[in-house]
């Protein structure tokens, strides 16, 4: 199946904007980025971002926007998509949100 999990931190404060699509819904797009370490050459660690667009919709949207803040560790699991809607190109790779869990909630 289609199904990925990333595990990361939001790049900018959530915004929710109302949604065209499915039948008027809430859509929350965000950008959520993962680190790799890799060590070079001389065995030097070297941190590496990926910058992954993801999806929210719905009552996950309102959610996301709701609680999250730049900087926060967020896991999500989701579907991958085409980015016809909210992105630069139909080429990109759109995430769908499918479940969500913030990293420290607990936390002021």
């Amino acid at each position: 199946m289609n199904n990925c999990t990333f595990t990361g931190y939001l790049l900018h404060d959530p915004q929710i904007e109302a949604g065209e699509l499915d039948g008027g819904a809430s859509c929350c797009t965000v950008k959520l980025v993962t680190y790799e370490y890799r060590k070079n050459k001389r065995g030097e660690k070297k941190k590496v971002p990926t910058i992954i667009t993801l999806q929210a919709w719905a009552s996950g949207a309102e959610t996301i926007a709701k609680i999250g803040k730049k900087g926060t560790k967020m896991t999500v699991y989701a579907s991958a998509r085409n980015g016809a809607t909210k992105t630069d190109t139909t080429d990109d790779i759109v995430f769908r949100i499918n479940e969500f869990d913030f990293g420290c909630l607990d936390k002021e």
